[in-house]
């Protein structure tokens, strides 16, 4: 039953690899570039239409995204139902705890007095507990839990552009950093990753109960 990490990721070398790709664009991005700079460079590039296209796509980072995912799962499998929450939980503890060692401000307060940024009328805007950016985590947790639940390898290249856009998301709704995102970009496929690592090797994750799901049980009632 037991199964290694590295067997683990060599079974999704169709999401790891474009990942470590995006990974590796991002760190020189970073590295050749501000955090004020990277920000402004995104800030004054906007107009209606993503405007409306981004608070839409935000919401995929959303908790009430994950909780309609897990309900979801529930019909297709209760395994899938258990990891989907529990993915969600062990990363989004561990944003919640890095935010407030951080405790670093959001563009709002980073901003004040320095240089007016562009906002969206009517859209709430934080100012602290910025790094990690909590909806990034959730996006790319939920694109790890995805591409090990779906069959088809081919579409874990759909899935990590859609994450992405989620996380970018937050920068153009001047939420969040490019560093944030960054960052629970990161978080979200590590942990997520250990955790089904962790969760293959455990036996009542194995149990033949959870094989079930909603319709099975409908099925077997009728």
């Amino acid at each position: 039953m037991r199964s290694s990490l590295g067997n683990l990721i060599k079974r999704h070398l169709a999401f790891i690899i474009p990942f470590l790709v995006m990974v590796v664009i991002c760190l020189y991005i970073l590295l050749t570039n501000s955090k004020a700079e990277l920000f402004l460079w995104t800030n004054i590039r906007h107009n209606a239409f993503f405007d409306e296209f981004f608070k839409i796509s935000t919401l995929i980072g959303d908790e009430l995204t994950t909780v309609g995912v897990c309900i979801l799962m529930l019909f297709i499998k209760y395994r899938y139902a258990i990891l989907t929450l529990l993915a969600y939980a062990y990363s989004s503890l561990t944003v919640q705890i890095l935010k407030r060692i951080f405790d670093s401000p959001r563009p709002r307060k980073f901003f004040e007095g320095l240089n007016p940024i562009r906002t969206i009328e009517g859209y709430p805007l934080y100012e602290f507990h910025s790094f990690p950016s909590g909806h990034s985590t959730n996006a790319f947790t939920l694109a790890v839990v995805l591409a090990f639940i779906l069959p088809h390898r081919k579409l874990h290249w759909v899935i990590i552009p859609v994450a992405v856009l989620t996380a970018f998301s937050r920068v153009y709704l001047s939420q969040h950093f490019f560093q944030d995102v960054f960052a629970g970009a990161v978080l979200g496929v590590v942990l997520t990753f250990q955790l089904i690592w962790m969760l293959e090797n455990t036996e009542w994750y194995h149990s033949p109960k959870l094989e079930g799901s909603l319709l099975k049980k409908r099925k077997t009632n009728d």
